[in-house]
């Protein structure tokens, strides 16, 4: 009996876990963009958004299009800028053309003692096809 419960436990916690990775891959599958990854660093009051996306292959247009920075005020979260890559002062910082990948920062003047995140929406066009991704990074927090 016991056997049999654990045998039924082990193939049961296996379906799982099998069932979680297929969940995963499908929800971050896309034709366009291998990979992403977004962070906030900080040196005083300058907040940095970093951003780093892998394509599939070679893309006509690959970067971030937006970025939406968000500061802590008391119990809420407010916008406090918005980083958009058809602006011509983050046009070369935010997207790349036949590239296979692109990886960048955008500096903002914040308060060291607020916390901070970003929304980053990644982009990867390829022969008239494309694709976002939405990210948000980990709050970063500020110094008491």
């Amino acid at each position: 009996m016991k056997k049999r419960t654990f045998r039924v436990l082990a193939l049961f916690v296996i379906l799982s876990m099998l069932l979680a990775t297929c969940a995963f891959a499908a929800m971050y599958a896309s034709e366009y963009i291998a990979a992403t990854s977004t962070w906030i660093t900080r040196t005083g009051n300058t907040v940095k958004v970093n951003f780093t996306i892998v394509g599939t292959k070679t893309m006509d247009k690959i970067g971030v299009k937006y970025v939406y920075l968000y500061e802590k005020n008391g119990n809420s979260w407010n916008l406090v800028e918005t980083f958009d890559y058809t602006d011509s002062d983050y046009d070369d910082i935010m997207m790349d053309s036949s590239s296979s990948g692109h990886a960048g920062y955008l500096p903002y003047s914040g308060y060291a003692n607020k916390n901070y995140y970003a929304d980053v929406r990644f982009y990867a066009e390829k022969n008239g096809g494309s694709d976002t991704i939405q990210q948000d990074t980990p709050t970063s927090y500020g110094t008491p």
